[in-house]
């Protein structure tokens, strides 16, 4: 978290990100890291409780909902697709080592899990293995004795059913998210950034259940995938790395994908309606590096090639897809390689800065901060919000005062009561034409 506090030096940890925001888990893969779209075949997934959820160690703040903040975690997910899980018990309270499961799938909060976390501040570690084909035959769920959780709010603490829900969303088999709003993004904020709960993340985003829904069902949405190409030194080339997002009609952002190796994205579980498709290198508020982590971008470092962002669809950049119910749609994008000057990396409010999304309430007017390279160069008539019923005060836009290492802006935004629960997306657009996004970054609960 960054304090506007002028003259005062910011200490940044975490590849340089906010303190308050840290990266959340790891998802180890004891194989190859290659294999896309792993999941369970086996119905009900059955989750050992070991001893430590009924009685939590000291960094639990006392009377936490320890297995009910578990329990509604597990409830999203399976709300969200078809999914079930059947609670047993276990004495175990270590998850296994890497390349060496044990066949019982354990959540654990004891503290002889500690040497996992000994260089890692994430709040929880994820470790899955596979079979040869692919599939999950174990996954075990760590929170870090060396943190703080709680389930009231706590100031300094990380929230435990989002942590819960974060960690369950990998053991699942889904990977880190691009949106900044997703449950499934890399870094988790402590309660008191923004000077409020941090429990967004509780909720399982539009794109959390359509990733969910692509594992396990159910079937019934369309798709729109297609690849991503560029030209180097006269030759063709796939760009890997590149983050595709999808909104609908009302500006809520429904999907995100990020191409693979081939260049490939893929968008699945929409609903029939017209989209609007953004494409963009991962160097903002969600950067390849969490991305990288592990899975099937283990050690992606960088967009590469890189591109500056862009509006795309079938026939021209200004116009929407059309989606027929369920139908596989084709859309695949050449693009020009040239590295992005605007980069928005950081957001905040209550004079605060982080990579959490900002959660508003409808009916109410907020000034929201963005921080990054060049943003000083945007006007108030460059900047957009997704939903058309947030309306930025054109007379409010500010140069801010904080300890960054590069530029900081102001502006109020007033949420209109009609607005529906999701994720919106800000828009930014440089005097020269060039594109940015934050995509997910305004919260409606």
């Amino acid at each position: 978290m960054m304090r506007k506090t002028p003259g005062i030096a910011i200490t940044l940890i975490a590849l340089g990100l906010a303190v308050g925001t840290v990266r959340a888990s790891v998802v180890v893969s004891p194989d190859n890291h290659s294999t896309a779209g792993r999941r369970w075949l086996r119905k009900p997934i059955i989750i050992s409780f070991s001893p430590s959820l009924a009685s939590p160690p000291a960094n639990i703040k006392s009377d936490s909902d320890v297995l009910g903040a578990l329990r509604r975690a597990m409830q999203s997910w399976a709300n969200a697709a078809d999914v079930q899980f059947l609670e047993t018990s276990t004495s175990t309270e270590t998850i296994s080592p890497p390349h060496d499961g044990d066949g019982v799938n354990v959540i654990t909060l004891s503290p002889a899990n500690a040497a996992v976390f000994r260089s890692s501040d994430s709040p929880g570690q994820t470790r899955v293995f596979y079979d040869s084909g692919g599939t999950i035959i174990e996954a075990d769920i760590a929170l870090n004795p060396n943190a703080q959780f709680s389930t009231d709010g706590t100031p300094g603490t990380f929230d435990l059913e989002s942590a819960f829900a974060h960690e369950l969303g990998h053991l699942l088999g889904l990977e880190h998210s691009a949106i900044i709003g997703a449950t499934m993004q890399p870094r988790q904020a402590k309660n008191g950034v923004y000077g409020l709960p941090a429990t967004t993340q509780r909720s399982l985003s539009a794109d959390d259940q359509a990733h969910a829904r692509s594992l396990y069902g159910p079937q019934n949405g369309s798709s729109i995938s297609g690849r991503l190409t560029t030209n180097v030194a006269g030759r063709a080339r796939m760009i890997y790395g590149a983050h595709v997002f999808a909104e609908d009609i009302s500006g809520r952002v429904v999907a995100g994908s990020i191409s693979n190796a081939s260049g490939n994205y893929r968008l699945e579980g929409l609903s029939p309606g017209v989209y609007r498709l953004f494409g963009q290198s991962l160097n903002g508020a969600v950067a390849a590096l969490d991305i990288g982590q592990a899975g099937t971008y283990f050690g992606l470092s960088d967009t590469t090639p890189d591109f500056r962002s862009f509006v795309g669809s079938a026939s021209t950049p200004s116009q929407s897809l059309n989606v027929s119910g369920n139908t596989a749609n084709r859309l695949s994008f050449f693009v020009f390689t040239k590295s992005p000057a605007l980069t928005p990396r950081l957001i905040g409010m209550n004079a605060e800065l982080s990579t959490a999304a900002l959660p508003l309430k409808p009916g109410e007017t907020f000034t929201i901060y963005l921080a990054g390279e060049n943003l000083d160069q945007v006007t108030i008539e460059g900047i957009s919000l997704s939903s058309p019923l947030m309306e930025i005060d054109n007379t409010s836009l500010k140069e801010e005062d904080f300890s960054t290492p590069y530029p900081v802006i102001s502006f109020r935004v007033t949420v209109g009561a009609a607005v529906q629960p999701g994720d919106y997306s800000i828009r930014l657009r440089a005097a020269d034409g060039e594109l940015a996004y934050l995509p997910g970054a305004l919260t409606i609960e």
